[in-house]
Formats: structure tokens, sequence, C-alpha cells
């Protein structure tokens, strides 16, 4: 592997990145960027010059699908074999803090180290003025789009879900003239996931009703209101208008950025890193891809998932200073910039979101779209809630329930949800 500059300039000096004595070290890490392309090969070549650097530390990795991370890192802490680093978001901080598996960051780094950070992250990545983790990137959740199929179309981008049904109803073709349709205008997640979920709450937020919301008396939901039924509606207005491929239950994210790559979708939910993925299917679709800001109702701003993950520490490693010096590496400028041409995900450190690598075209519509972002709610029980969702719209993508059906069937099991948990 080609040394990077931050590297070549230690080797030079005769340092290491760290001094971490005679005794040597095998750092665990949970991670589920690992298992996934072209992220895992990135992400390895860290932990590979990171051991280089530092001959007296052996980083094993433990990879699982996004979609498993919580469920695994809950089994891993309830039996007590957490291993030294994992990865945490706001979605699983409140769930994680509540296990205890959460060391004092800021003992651990510095609190000097956290000043480096993009506002916006970081604030994401705290509770109740505790540090859960260190942000390690950002893929702000919105419209990623196939430019040339715009284009041939002479279709403006759209900015509320009507012009997007419209839209989508457009760039749904029959290319090859046999009388079938072979390009859909929207790949539609709809797996019951956190895939599936968390994105189905973006179009139910850009609707203007959230899942859970805090006041005065506690956690409510929204699911019981005309905006979120008429999210639900959204997707079977979809389905009836053949607009999504068929088989909308079984596509998930990696289904989505095939359709995408293979020219069969025009449209999908996603952050940047989707670039990154659909570019290693498809390379000559560089230049041809883009972001934009999602769609919302008249009168509401979109919402957007920041889709932030971050490293955590272990509150029982024993290794806790050599895991922060590896994710202080994985961090620096450098890293962050490599990981950002390789996978499309944004960095969080300030000192790389100033670079001109960053004002890159295809990533204009994402950033702008971060300004939109907000902050997922911090309860223990919020993967429950995906679950809730994910069984009453995939209800209505099958015609198994009618949107008012799907939207009271949410409201009264995540009101009883609430309550059990208060």
């Amino acid at each position: 592997m080609k040394p990077t500059k931050l590297t070549a300039a230690i080797l030079a000096l005769g340092l290491t990145a760290a001094a971490h004595g005679a005794d040597e070290v095998t750092l665990t890490v949970l991670s589920s960027t690992i298992v996934e392309g072209p992220e895992g090969k990135a992400e390895q070549s860290y932990a590979d010059e990171y051991m280089s650097l530092n001959p007296d530390v052996t980083i094993e990795f433990i990879g699982v699908p996004a979609n498993e991370l919580y469920a695994k890192a809950n089994a891993l802490a309830i039996s007590g074999q957490m291993p030294d680093v994992y990865i945490n978001s706001p979605e699983f901080m409140a769930q994680a803090d509540d296990l205890g598996i959460v060391a004092d960051l800021e003992a651990a780094f510095g609190a000097e180290y956290f000043d480096g950070f993009a506002e916006g992250p970081l604030a994401q990545a705290t509770l109740d003025g505790k540090y859960q983790f260190a942000p390690w990137f950002t893929i702000p959740v919105t419209l990623l789009y196939r430019t040339d199929f715009f284009e041939e179309a002479g279709l403006e981008l759209p900015g509320t879900w009507d012009e997007f049904r419209e839209v989508a109803k457009a760039l749904t073709v029959d290319t090859d003239g046999d009388g079938k349709t072979d390009r859909w205008g929207f790949a539609l997640i709809g797996t019951n996931n956190g895939s599936g979920a968390s994105r189905f709450f973006q179009i139910m937020r850009s609707h203007g009703a959230a899942e859970l919301i805090e006041g005065g008396d506690g956690w409510t939901t929204q699911f019981d209101s005309p905006e979120a039924q008429a999210a639900f509606a959204l997707l079977g207005d979809l389905v009836d208008d053949g607009s999504i491929p068929p088989g909308p239950l079984q596509t998930g994210y990696g289904e989505a950025v095939s359709l995408i790559a293979s020219g069969k979708a025009a449209m999908m939910i996603t952050g940047p890193h989707s670039i990154g993925a659909i570019l290693e299917q498809a390379p000559d679709l560089e230049g041809k891809l883009a972001g934009a800001v999602l769609p919302s109702v008249e009168g509401v701003d979109p919402d957007i998932n920041l889709g932030m993950f971050g490293w955590a520490i272990a509150s029982d490693s024993d290794n806790k200073d050599v895991a922060a010096d590896y994710i202080k590496f994985v961090l620096n400028k450098d890293n962050q910039l490599s990981w950002n041409s390789a996978t499309g995900r944004l960095p969080t450190r300030l000192d790389a979101l100033d670079d001109p690598q960053i004002a890159r075209p295809e990533l204009a519509g994402f950033i702008e779209a971060a300004q939109f972002g907000y902050q997922p709610p911090t309860v223990k029980y919020y993967p429950e809630v995906f679950s809730i969702a994910g069984d009453n719209y995939q209800a209505v993508l099958i015609d198994q329930m009618t949107p008012e059906e799907a939207t009271k069937n949410a409201a009264e099991r995540t009101a009883r949800l609430i309550e059990n948990n208060r």
C-alpha cells in the first residue's frame, strides 16, 4: 500500500503513531463497514497501515452487516464480550449508554480533541452532556439520481412529493420497445429493517409527522396523524403507478444500488456513500450521479437523517489508550479524505471538511441537504419503532392494509411501546 503523507512523515522521523511500550496488544473492533464494498477495503488499509507503524498492535475486526450491528452489540454487551472498539450512532447511543458500554471518551481522547469536529455531528454524538462516540462520517440521506436519465427526459428535480410522484412515473419506461417496463423511476427500499425504516421516517417527516417526538410529558408519536397517513399513501401510490420495481419487500439497500448501477432505476433515497458503491459496479457512470435535497410537502422543510456512524470505546476495555490512538489515526485528515474519495462518505473533522476535495459537484446536493439534519430520538427502544414502521409500510406495499389502517396500527403499537418504557 502506498504510504500517506502523514505516514511518510512519521516514518522519516523514525516514530510510530503511538508509544505502546513493549507489551503486545490485540485490539478488537466491531464494524459493519468492514464487510461492505468499497468500504471494507479502505478500512482494512487503515488498520494495516496502523499495524505497520505499531508492530506491537494487532487489529482484529468483528464484521457484521449494518442491519445486524445493534443486535450484535447488544448481545456482546449482555454476554460480557464487548470488543475494545465498536461503531456507535445517534440511533443506538441511548441503548449503548443504558447498557453501560461507553467509556469516558473525554478522558480517553482529551477534551481538546473534540474541538476538531464539526458542530452538527458532535452534537448528535452527545447524550446528556457526555460524548458517546467520536464521529467518523456522515451520509446525509437524501435523493440520489441519474443525471443522464433526467437530462434525456428533460425533467427538473422534484421539490414536493406530488412532483416526485409525477417524475417517478415519467422516468418509468420501456427502453427496448418490447412492451414491458425495464426501467423504473424509483428504487424503493422496502425491506423491514433499519435501511427501509430510516428512509420511511424521512418520507414521513418530510410530510410533517415524526415517528417519535419529545414534549413536556415525554415521548409521543405522530403516526396517528393525517401527515403520516399521507406518507403511507405515497408508497401505495408508487406501487399503483408502477413506478417502483417488482418485489419491493425484498429490495434492500444492495438491490437498490444494483438497480441504479444497471440502469434499471433512476432514483433512490440514500447518502453519498452510494456513489462509491454504484461506481464500483458501473465505473462508466462517473459524472452521471448526483444528490438533491429530499422532496417535502408545501410548507414543510425536508428532514434529513445525517446517517452518522462513529467510534466508541468499550467501558471495560483494557486497551483504552491504544483504542483512542487507533481511532485518531483513522480520523486524521489524510484518512478522512481517502475515505471520502473511496466511499463518498463525508468527513466530520473540520480540517478535512475544509479541503477542496469535498466541494466536488456530485456531493453538492448532499452537503446542501445536511442543513436539514435532525436529531434521531434518543430512546433505547428506538430499534423497535423501526420494526413497527416496517411491518406497516410493508403491509401497504402489498395491499394488505390501507394507509389509514397502517397509520392506526403503527400509532397504537408505538403508544404501547412508549407506555411500557416510561
